[in-house]
């Protein structure tokens, strides 16, 4: 069964969307990360089931107020590769397949994305939706590949050609999903004609 895996911080003011908060402040970033997530969960969780991998570990009160009933585990790992693997490791190991990450912070994620990364993922090795800034907002796997997550400049605009250098590597077959934007910017907000709060 197809496990989607969103990883997804406590929407807290200074600790999420740092560098959109560096123009409309904390509580304005904030309330914009809230909004997508909300958006993104509750459009994909329509047709599928949604595990939240949540940090920091004493928050889950706090992501059911805001993202509500769905299965919620925390999340482990020193860095957000590390944190992907964990949670795909963790739905591989219960026998679930292929797994989806998404993240909470591009509004485009609706579960007709999720069953475009599963129909790729009939023919392809993984699935990835690019981000207009050089990184991803989906990655779909068939099979562990935790070393997919390894050496990667997080936060860079490297990381999708990183892994796509990865791939090709290992001759793992990769399908592209439509690029999309995810907000970290009041740019990005512009583009999506996206209201500060």
């Amino acid at each position: 069964m197809t496990a989607v895996a969103l990883l997804a911080k406590a929407p807290r003011p200074g600790a999420v969307k740092t560098r959109l908060a560096r123009d409309i402040g904390d509580l304005a970033a904030a309330d914009v990360y809230r909004r997508i997530g909300r958006q993104v969960v509750e459009a994909v969780g329509s047709d599928f089931a949604v595990t939240i991998w949540y940090d920091p570990p004493d928050a889950e009160g706090e992501m059911r107020a805001w993202l509500g009933e769905h299965e919620y585990l925390v999340q482990r790992g020193a860095d957000l590769g590390e944190r992907m693997r964990v949670a795909c490791d963790g739905h591989f190991s219960r026998g679930d397949a292929p797994v989806i990450v998404i993240g909470a912070d591009c509004p485009a994620v609706t579960a007709g994305t999720i069953r475009e990364a599963e129909r790729l993922l009939a023919s392809v090795d993984v699935a990835i939706g690019p981000s207009v800034d050089g990184g991803y907002y989906l990655l779909g796997l068939n099979r562990r590949e935790p070393e997919i997550f390894t050496g990667i400049p997080w936060g860079t605009g490297r990381v999708l050609g990183i892994t796509e250098a990865y791939c090709r590597e290992r001759e793992l077959a990769v399908g592209l999903l439509p690029a999309q934007r995810d907000v970290d910017t009041v740019a990005d907000l512009a583009a999506l004609g996206m209201e500060r709060s």
